[in-house]
C-alpha cells in the first residue's frame, strides 16, 4: 500500500461525508470509500442488534464484504479517505488505517443532522423512520455510547463537530498531510 489511509469516524450525523468531500476536493486523486456501502449489519432485525449490544458490541462481529480489498486497491493508487463508524476498532479494516480522526458532536445535533438527511430521501418510507426513532433509546443511543467508548480513544485527532467543515478540513489536512 502507498496510502495514506485516513479514517474519518463519528456517529451518524457527525459530518463524516461532508468532511470527506471537503478533503477530497483538496487532495487530488484521493479515493473516497464509505463503510456504509459494504456493511449489511444494519439491515438485520432490531433484536439482532440488541443481542450484539448485549454481547458487548464487538466490531469484529460486523462483516463488511469487500471493504478491506477496496481499501488496499485504492491505497495502491494514492490517498484514501475512509468514512467509517469503527476506525481502528474494526479488526478487518482497522489495521489498514494510517491516520484517524474522530468527529466529536453533541448527540442532539447529530440526531438532528441525521433526521434532516433522512428527510430528503423521497423514497424513505415513513414507517422505517418511525421504527428507527422508536428504537433510538433502546438500540441506537446505547450503540452510539459504545461506539464512542471503543473508537474515540483510538483517534489521532479529535475534531469539534460544531466547527465548520472548512475548519475541520484545515485541521485534518494540517495534522495528517503536512507532516503533522
Amino acid at each position: 500500500m502507498s496510502g495514506p489511509v485516513i479514517a474519518i469516524c463519528g456517529p451518524p450525523g457527525a459530518g463524516k461525508s461532508t468532511l470527506a468531500a471537503r478533503l477530497a476536493a483538496r487532495m487530488p486523486g484521493a479515493a473516497r470509500l464509505d463503510w456504509d456501502d459494504h456493511e449489511t449489519f444494519t439491515h438485520q432485525p432490531p433484536e439482532a442488534v440488541e443481542a450484539w449490544l448485549a454481547r458487548g458490541a464487538d466490531p469484529a462481529e460486523i462483516a463488511v464484504p469487500g471493504l478491506a480489498e477496496a481499501i488496499r486497491a485504492a491505497a495502491a493508487r494514492g490517498p484514501v479517505l475512509l468514512e467509517t463508524p469503527f476506525g481502528r476498532a474494526h479488526p478487518g479494516t482497522g489495521a489498514l488505517i494510517d491516520r484517524m480522526a474522530w468527529i466529536e458532536i453533541p448527540a442532539d445535533l447529530a440526531l438532528a443532522r441525521k433526521l434532516s438527511a433522512l428527510a430528503v430521501h423521497p423514497g424513505m418510507p415513513a414507517a422505517w423512520l418511525q421504527g428507527w426513532l422508536a428504537a433510538y433509546a433502546r438500540i441506537v443511543r446505547p450503540a452510539l455510547k459504545r461506539q464512542a467508548e471503543q473508537v474515540r480513544p483510538l483517534a489521532d485527532l479529535t475534531i469539534d463537530g460544531e466547527s465548520s467543515p472548512g475548519v475541520q478540513a484545515d485541521l485534518v489536512q494540517a495534522a495528517f498531510t503536512s507532516g503533522g
